[in-house]
Order: structure tokens, then C-alpha cells, then sequence
């Protein structure tokens, strides 16, 4: 093998779909201890009822891998995104007419997207999918030996690590993390409203944690993703429909009329997590195996995917596991991972605050949105993922670097 991923969700399918299109000769397999993905890819965590916000960076990406096409009747579009602070100022509006777009992003339910992208898979010469775990890697100049549980083992030149926040492969390897508690949770679930949302995302900061309601297809369901408190959240999962959708209502206010209805609803505890060491010689981790971000902004799969159409374009077609590809692709990824974990973890911090000076620092800051257009459009290319290295300097996205078999090295 010339690649072996480690982890089929989102990320490694991803990974596995832009390093088949950058080089059509690698041979590549996919393992994990789930199935492979037959008409819906049920079983894998990351392909649960959860619903994926993708930048307008990211939809490009899909659009030229031949993903999107099945993936735009199930996706629901960001036309606006309005930013409120329960209590105080009415908020600040983005809006996709402001970036001369038709929609900000979209929002996708994993389980369509991971159809999508395990259908574009299946026309991929040289995949196999392995139902199987990985128990030990040995690493040597040339290549890897990855012993799987089922007794047999596999050679690849280059282990690309997806699995995920947990990453046992990680701890297997000996890569510490630096970790960040919130001491707070996230509750997922759908909820239905009383009038259209007319594709607008709110985020609204309460002293509680932020409430982000995002867009579906349909025009009166949303995705919900409810920051609370561990002892609260864990109490909201349980609490009755009816109770859930009145103190929702109460924190979020009438700006959709009523909640209606409400799914069955998960949590997880929000954790920033980022990996001491994302590369080294054969091995890259991808994905929230490498950094896992605050939800606030939406941005953990749209920086993974940016990190996979850069590593396509920077692994040598030579070796793919060659370090000095390997340790220029992290330089590359450098400032967009700073920059996208501070910018996520700062507007929690800030909005978490409820203490005057923070109160008129973060009014300043969605004021200065407003009457600097420069700061507004540098942030919403930021949070479109347009910015930096994910847009060439005519504006193309650059997955096509990655299809069309540019590398680097």
C-alpha cells in the first residue's frame, strides 16, 4: 500500500477521496472496525444524526471532487448569519449579498455526506476498505507495519491518522495533546419552528454559553447546538419535549416564532484539544485526531478539510511518506490552524464573560464589524473558508491543485 487511513468517518474519507485524485496510481485502503458504507453509512460515530455547517470553501472542494451534486437537495443554505448577546445589543448580520454569493455555506446531515463521499469513492481504482482495528504501528525508513486485530498485517509508506478526538492510535503512538476543558457541554438535536428561518444561522451568546441555531433543507427545522453547563445539560437531555422547547424559547427568544418539536438529543463535553506533534516521518494525524475545536463557530470539519486539500497537494509522488513534504505541509497548515483555534476559543472566552469590560469590549468588537467593512469581509472570508492558503490568488479554491495532481516535491 501506498496509503493506509486509519479511520473512516468525515476526515478519512476525505483524505482518502482528494490523495486518490491527486495521484490516481496510489493504491490506499481505509480501515476501520465499522462496515463500509453500503446505501446509508449508519454505525460510524461521525456519521450520526448531527448535521456538518460547510464554509463556502469547502462546498467548492465538494463541488469539483463530484460530491456535491447529491448532496444539494439535503442541504439547507446559510443566506445570513446573525450574531446576538442575550441582553444587550439586537446583534450584527453577515450576509452572503455583502461577498457577492449566493449563500455563506450550507448546511449537510453527516449521514448525506458521507453517502456523498463514499459514493465518490466507489469509483476509485486502488481503494479497499478494511473492517478491522489497527493494535500496534511499526514505523522504519521506508515504509509502515500496521498489525491489525484480525491477525494480519499491512505495509504502507504513508499512515494517515483520522480516528477521531479519542484517538487511540495516538496514545498508541505516544503523541501527547494539550487540552483545554470548557466545563461545558454541547446538546445536538433537530428542533422545528413556527416560521421560516429564511436560511439564517444565529449564534447567540448567553451567560450560559452560546445557542447556534443552523439552517436544514427544510425551511422550519434547524440543527441545534445548545452550550450549557455539564450539570444542565446532562439534566436537558432528559428533561420532557415540552419543558426542553420552553426554556429554549427562553433563552433564544421569538425571532422564529415558536420551537415547536425537538429530536432525541445527544451531548458531549467541549474540549480544545490539539496534538503535540501532527507529523512525523509516514505519519500524519488529520482531523480531530490532530485538533478539535469549540463548536462556536463551525469550523472543526471545514479546517480538516483544508488540512487534507493541502496535504494532497504537498505528499510526493515519489514517496508520499517522505518527511520534507511531510514537515512542509504542517509548515503551510501553520497560521490557518492558529488562527481558526484562536479566533473560536477568543469568542467563547469573550462572550463566556459577563463582567462590564467584556460586556463593552465584545459590543465594540460586533459594532466594529459593522462600521469597518474591511474587518467584516476579512472575518466572513475567514469563517467561508476563503482566506489564506485554502483560496489561490484568482480566487480558486485550491482543491483543484489537489484533483489535478499538483504536488509539491
Amino acid at each position: 500500500m501506498d496509503i493506509a487511513i486509519i479511520g473512516g468517518g468525515l476526515v478519512g474519507a476525505s483524505a482518502a477521496l482528494l490523495c486518490a485524485r491527486a495521484n490516481p496510481r496510489w493504491r490506499i485502503a481505509i480501515i476501520d472496525p465499522q462496515p463500509a458504507p453500503t446505501e446509508a453509512p449508519v454505525g460510524r460515530p461521525s456519521f450520526d444524526a448531527r448535521s456538518s455547517a460547510l464554509s463556502a470553501g469547502s462546498v467548492e472542494c465538494l463541488q469539483q471532487l463530484g460530491c456535491w451534486a447529491t448532496l444539494a437537495d439535503s442541504a439547507g443554505a446559510i443566506r445570513q448569519v446573525h450574531v446576538s448577546d442575550r441582553g444587550y445589543l439586537p446583534g450584527q448580520r453577515l450576509s452572503a449579498a455583502e461577498f457577492q454569493r449566493d449563500a455563506l455555506g450550507y448546511v449537510v446531515p453527516n449521514v448525506a455526506l458521507g453517502q456523498a463521499l463514499f459514493a465518490a469513492l466507489s469509483q476509485v481504482g486502488h481503494l479497499k476498505t478494511l473492517t478491522d482495528t489497527v493494535q500496534n504501528i511499526e514505523f522504519n525508513r521506508e515504509q509502515a507495519s500496521l498489525n491489525l486485530q484480525s491477525g494480519s498485517t499491512l505495509s504502507a509508506r504513508l499512515v494517515l491518522v483520522a480516528d477521531g478526538a479519542q484517538s487511540a492510535t495516538r496514545e498508541s503512538l505516544g503523541i501527547g495533546t494539550r487540552d483545554h476543558h470548557y466545563q461545558q457541554q454541547a446538546v445536538i438535536a433537530n428542533v422545528r419552528v413556527s416560521q421560516p428561518h429564511k436560511g439564517v444561522a444565529y449564534e447567540r451568546f448567553t451567560d450560559q454559553g452560546p445557542i447556534a441555531l443552523l439552517p436544514l433543507a427544510p425551511d422550519r427545522e434547524l440543527a441545534l447546538v445548545w452550550t450549557l453547563p455539564p450539570a444542565t445539560a446532562d439534566s436537558a437531555r432528559h428533561w420532557r419535549d415540552e419543558q426542553f422547547l420552553a426554556e429554549l424559547q427562553n433563552r433564544f427568544g421569538h425571532r422564529l416564532g415558536r420551537f415547536q418539536s425537538v429530536s432525541e438529543r445527544v451531548s458531549y463535553p467541549l474540549v480544545r484539544r490539539e496534538a503535540t506533534e501532527q507529523v512525523r516521518s509516514r505519519l500524519v494525524l488529520l482531523g480531530n485526531a490532530a485538533h478539535s475545536l469549540h463548536p462556536v463557530a463551525g469550523q472543526g470539519f471545514n479546517l480538516a478539510l483544508r488540512d487534507c486539500v493541502q496535504l494532497a497537494r504537498y505528499l510526493s509522488e515519489t514517496d508520499p511518506g517522505a518527511l520534507p513534504e511531510l514537515s512542509a505541509y504542517q509548515q503551510a497548515r501553520r497560521k490557518d490552524q492558529a488562527v481558526t483555534t484562536i479566533v473560536g476559543d477568543a469568542m467563547v472566552r469573550l462572550f463566556s464573560r459577563r463582567d462590564p469590560g467584556a460586556v463593552t469590549l465584545r459590543h465594540l468588537g460586533l459594532l466594529g464589524l459593522e462600521a469597518l467593512p474591511p474587518l467584516k469581509i476579512g472575518f466572513g472570508r475567514h469563517m467561508m473558508g476563503l482566506a489564506g492558503s485554502q483560496t489561490s490568488s484568482s480566487g480558486e479554491c485550491a482543491c483543484g491543485s489537489a484533483i489535478e495532481g499538483g504536488q509539491h516535491g
